[in-house]
Order: C-alpha cells, then structure tokens, then sequence
C-alpha cells in the first residue's frame, strides 16, 4: 500500500515526505515505532494491496453469478467491463487534472455515449454492480455511482440524449475539485472540524472552475457542478442561494450525489441502506430537497433500492436485485439466507409480486480496515 500522509510531520520520522509504497512486513513495524495511524493512497497502491482491501471491504457473500443464465452472466460480464474502464478512465482524469491544474475532458466525453448506453440498456445490473461489488477510489466510485443514478433519474423524467448526456458528465465531475484538497482530510477518519469542513467546500469552486476551463463543458453542466451543494432552503454552499433558483440539474444532482454518499462507508458515517438514504431525503423534502423531484427519484429506484439487503416475512433474507416497475414495494429479491439463517448457495430469485412481503431493510454491513 502507498503512504501518503502520516499522522505526524514527516520532519519527526526517517521516511521520504514524498510518500512511499509498503512492500514488506519489516517497513510496517518500523512505521509503528513512529505513527499509530497513516493515510492510504489507494490510487498509487500495488493492485494486489488494493485487492485486499477491497477484499476487506466486501459484503456478505451472495450466491456465486457463475450460476446465472448465460444471458444474464454476459449481461452483468459486459457491464463490469465498462464500470471498470470508466472507473480507470476517472481515476486517469483525476490525476492529471492534479498535476497540470486543467480538466481534460475527452477522453471521459468520448465513452460517455458508451456508459449512458450500458444504463438505458441494463439500469438494473449497473446499479446491482455499483451496490454490491467494491471498487477501487471512493472519489472514482462516487463520480461513477452518482453519475448512474442521475441518468436513472434523468431517463424518469422523459430527458431526452442531449440532456442525459450533461446530465452524466456533470455527475462525474462533482468532486473533481477535491483533487486540492489535501488527502489527509479527504480521509480523516472522524468528523471534520470547521476549519477542514470549510477547506473542503472549497471543492465547489475548484470544480466549476476546472469544468470552465475546459471548452467542451456546456454551461448548463457548470451551473450543475458550481450548485450541486446549494439547498432549497438557502443553507447549502458556496452561495446559499434558495428554491428555484437553484439550477434545475443541480437540484437533481443534489439529490442523486446525496443518496450515493449515504449509501457508502465514509470514515464517520456508516453506509445506510438504500430504504434509509431515501428516507432521509424523504425526510427533508420541501426543506433542502425539491419535493417532486424526491417523489421522482422514489418512482426511479424503487422504494427498496437494487443493492437493499431486506428481511421477509417469514424470516429469510437476500438482496434486491431487479426494480418492480408495477410495485415498487415488491421488488425481485435474491435470496441469500433461509428463514433459519443458513446461507443459500444457488441461485434463487423471488419475483416481486403479492407473496412478496419486505418485512424490513436491514443495515448495511460495515467493515473497518
């Protein structure tokens, strides 16, 4: 694993202050008699450590998707790919963005078509995967996740291409601004203080700034990245502006970046379900999020998100995986676990329908490294 930071001045210790990479067990002891804890470089990491940590990270066990009907393995085979490229293609973006202090932005704007296609196509599988299987930088998994979530939500709302397609690059380009904002408060592992919460939202203006820079970026997609923070009641940041004039993609993105962030582990936050994320926001209508658009976004993903662990009625448990578009309630579910807790190995599928009764969400499973 790379270090970036340590949890003291580099001043104090023999090590580089340009960071390094753990090979062996020998560095770690030493790392020990100076630091109690130090920042990961994840990005900058060997691939097999980043492996492990994923591997750290991961949810409970489902059934293995080698036992899927070869159409549906192809399906979830071809969109794995894609998430990994535009995973890879952010992660690249990120790091040039970095170092030159300019946004490139066509090599993300040539495989936009691509990845707007793939969520069209096959919304639920791309959610499944952004919901269950881990990936490597939570900035890059956020840009992606969010991005998919708005085209869902966009694609609700009767958006044609053109709109959709701001609507997915605004999304991946949120938080390209956090690449000034220094790492160890990016993973502070408890709450920001005001001086850092205050460092961080300075992210917005960075991230505008960058999107303007670039000619390719329609303006519409920098009003959406610049308010994105803005809330409905005037308390939102950078410019606590209120109602509508808060751009009408940022009040989406809004809501799309808020319900992605809830729905991951941040270092003092545990990752809610994706019922809870909606309850939240639920919660909140008519006060920092529009109330029609919330009920939308509700209609989009369903009540129990694909990705919700639940509970039954008669005790068994499993996963949502396919969206009711008659029943919200009454998803299809994966069945991961009998109604007396043993885990199911196959594949077995409950379509949503009257039988299907969600006695509950459950938590979502959190695993500190």
């Amino acid at each position: 694993m790379y270090v970036a930071e340590l949890d003291r001045s580099w001043l104090h210790t023999p090590f580089e202050s340009r960071g390094f990479l753990i090979s062996q067990q020998d560095q770690i002891s030493v790392l020990r008699r100076f630091c109690e804890y130090v920042y990961i470089d994840p990005g900058r990491s060997d691939v097999i450590a980043r492996l492990d940590i994923q591997a750290a990270n991961a949810s409970p066990p489902v059934p293995d998707p080698e036992n899927l009907p070869d159409e549906d393995l192809l399906r979830l085979n071809g969109c794995r790919k894609l998430l990994k490229d535009t995973n890879a293609q952010i992660a690249a973006t990120v790091r040039a963005a970095r170092r030159a202090g300019r946004l490139d932005i066509l090599p993300i704007d040539a495989g936009l078509d691509q990845f707007i296609d793939h969520i069209l196509i096959w919304p639920d599988a791309m959610q499944w995967l952004i919901s269950t299987e881990p990936s490597p930088g939570y900035l890059n998994r956020r840009s992606v996740g969010t991005a998919i979530y708005a085209v869902v939500f966009g694609r609700n709302l009767g958006m044609g291409r053109a709109a959709l397609r701001d609507l997915a690059l605004g999304a991946l380009l949120l938080d390209i601004g956090k690449t000034c904002v220094p790492i160890t408060i990016l993973s502070k592992p408890k709450r920001l203080n005001s001086a850092e919460r205050s460092f961080v939202r300075r992210h917005v203006d960075k991230s505008r700034a960058l999107a303007r820079l670039s000619n390719a970026v329609d303006d519409r997609v920098i009003d959406m990245v610049g308010t994105h923070h803005e809330r409905l009641d005037g308390t939102g940041y950078p410019g606590h502006i209120a109602g509508t004039e808060i751009p009408f993609y940022a009040r989406i993105a809004g809501i799309v970046d808020t319900f992605d962030a809830l729905t991951q582990d941040r270092g003092y936050a545990r990752a809610r379900s994706g019922h809870a994320a909606l309850r939240y926001l639920n919660t909140w209508r008519n006060i920092k999020f529009d109330a029609a658009l919330v009920d939308e976004f509700i209609r989009a993903v369903g009540s129990y998100p694909i990705g919700t662990q639940v509970e039954l009625m008669d005790g068994s448990s499993g996963r949502v995986c396919r969206r009711n578009p008659d029943d919200a309630n009454r998803p299809n579910i994966l069945l991961t676990c009998d109604p007396s807790g043993r885990a199911i190995e196959a594949i077995k599928i409950i379509e949503g329908g009257p039988n299907t009764q969600i006695l509950r969400a459950l938590p979502t499973p959190y695993a500190s490294l």
